[in-house]
């Protein structure tokens, strides 16, 4: 089914439309409290005005008599000014009317005193007004207010517009919450086909990115680093594969060969082929031991075990195991190294990776000239510091590398100088454990010899804990 037919299953729809009821709550408060202070406003006014009037008609009747408070108010029913909406009603004592332009409904005494809301009768209608009551010395009773009606009408107009303010906001948001949904939904699409491809078996597929640096572009560079390691994995995956039965086809091959001849052999034939035969398997043993070696440091589960390592004393370690061997004529081994220097790791690990490299070294260095074999390998090992880590560097005096094949040396399998014994598999070792160590592994020819240079990150400097007052 469709997406599409199910808005409310789209994550982006639900955040856009849970913010736009935010933003349409918002309005709404926002215009209650305008309609609330306008008519609070409104009605201030008209309460001071009818105060005002009413204190002006008490003060008038107290300085001039009962005759001037009527012919003021006769005046002011006249004068044109507010004669729409004014309301002035002197009563007698039990509420009839004196004079005045409204009456009360129904008509009785007031025993309320000051602003009160009456109904009263005006020009034939009956109309709601709010009016500020007094009671006069003679007993008499003077109510001035206003017709209530224009203010309920401006306060229904404001009241209306505030509604239909809401409800255009809350269809715009209901309809911005469709457009932003249908925005990251078209976004979203290019990742979700090109995944689909990828998942299909198309490893070479990428996600377009845009120009503009966004949520999306960011996240789609991600992700094509992220394919683009995947296929570098999968194309290691089967170039691995194809070495391994490119490389067991042959030995393979020739044990069975052995084994069906042994059958024609005598007693002494059969033991020496069986000898040979377990050399051989012995050999396959050794090539996967180190396979399986190379999965597990790549696999990242060393880790777990990782602590600061002394670089100083682990590369002292490993020259003194191999200094017997070029003790003995063949060589000699110097090592140069700085105090301080630690990283952050599996000391055995870096270690076998250093003896990877000496191993190469010695079987490489020296002379590769047929007149000149005997001459003796001279290595040197170096630790130092660098631009935010530790370099090892083991250096050799023999014919350096081609410099098209460096770049293939940690490749499994490879050898660059195949009339030499080995399996090619003890530099894509180093690089496995460089890898996992987050540093890097390079080779670069001398003008005599060639260096290998592992870079390894520095251990991180721990915060000083204060110290305690006693």
């Amino acid at each position: 089914m469709s997406t599409r037919a199910k808005p409310w299953s789209s994550t982006a729809f639900r955040l856009a439309l849970q913010f736009a009821g935010l933003m349409v709550l918002t309005m709404a408060i926002v215009l209650a409290v305008f309609y609330v202070q306008t008519v609070g406003v409104l009605r201030a006014r008209v309460d001071r005005q009818a105060e005002a009037h009413l204190k002006r008609l008490v003060e008038h009747s107290g300085k001039y008599g009962q005759e001037a408070l009527e012919a003021e108010i006769r005046q002011t029913l006249q004068d044109g000014v507010n004669t729409d909406t004014e309301i002035v009603i002197l009563m007698d004592a039990h509420g009839a009317p004196v004079i005045g332009n409204a009456t009360v409904v129904p008509l009785r005494r007031l025993t309320t005193m000051g602003m009160r809301e009456l109904k009263v009768r005006r020009s034939g209608h009956i109309v709601n007004a709010r009016v500020s009551v007094v009671e006069l010395p003679s007993g008499q009773f003077i109510a001035v207010g206003t017709d209530m009606q224009q203010q309920r009408e401006m306060e229904d107009l404001v009241g209306r517009a505030s509604l239909l303010a809401a409800v255009v906001a809350f269809f715009m948001a209901v309809a911005g919450a469709f457009t932003f949904r249908r925005v990251v939904d078209e976004r979203a699409a290019a990742i979700r086909n090109t995944m689909a491809r990828v998942a299909a078996g198309d490893l070479s597929q990428r996600i377009p990115v845009a120009g503009r640096d966004d949520e999306f572009t960011l996240l789609n560079r991600d992700i094509n680093s992220m394919l683009d390691r995947l296929e570098q994995l999968m194309e290691g995956i089967r170039h691995v594969s194809n070495t391994i039965a490119h490389n067991l086809r042959t030995p393979l091959t020739r044990i069975t060969l052995q084994l069906r001849n042994a059958r024609q052999l005598g007693a002494e034939g059969q033991a020496a082929t069986l000898a040979r035969v377990s050399g051989e398997v012995e050999e396959l043993g050794v090539i996967f031991d180190k396979l399986l070696q190379i999965a597990e440091v790549e696999s990242g589960t060393s880790r777990a075990s990782f602590g600061p390592v002394d670089i100083n004393a682990l590369l002292l370690d490993v020259a003194e195991f191999y200094e017997p061997l070029l003790d003995e004529g063949v060589g000699e081994l110097k090592v140069n190294v700085q105090d301080g220097l630690e990283v952050l790791g599996d000391g055995n690990l870096i270690a076998s990776a250093v003896s990877n490299l000496l191993d190469n070294a010695i079987k490489y260095g020296g002379s590769s000239d047929a007149e000149a074999l005997q001459r003796p390998v001279h290595i040197v090992v170096k630790a130092q510091r660098a631009v935010s880590g530790v370099e090892i560097l083991v250096q050799d005096n023999g014919p350096g590398v081609d410099p098209q094949a460096i770049e293939k040396m940690t490749t499994r399998f490879f050898r660059a100088r195949k009339e030499r014994s080995g399996y090619g598999l003890g530099l894509a070792s180093v690089h496995a454990i460089v890898q996992l160590h987050g540093g890097r592994l390079d080779f670069s020819n001398l003008e005599r010899g060639l260096q290998a240079r592992i870079w390894l990150p520095a251990l991180p400097k721990q915060p000083i804990a204060p110290m305690l007052q006693a």
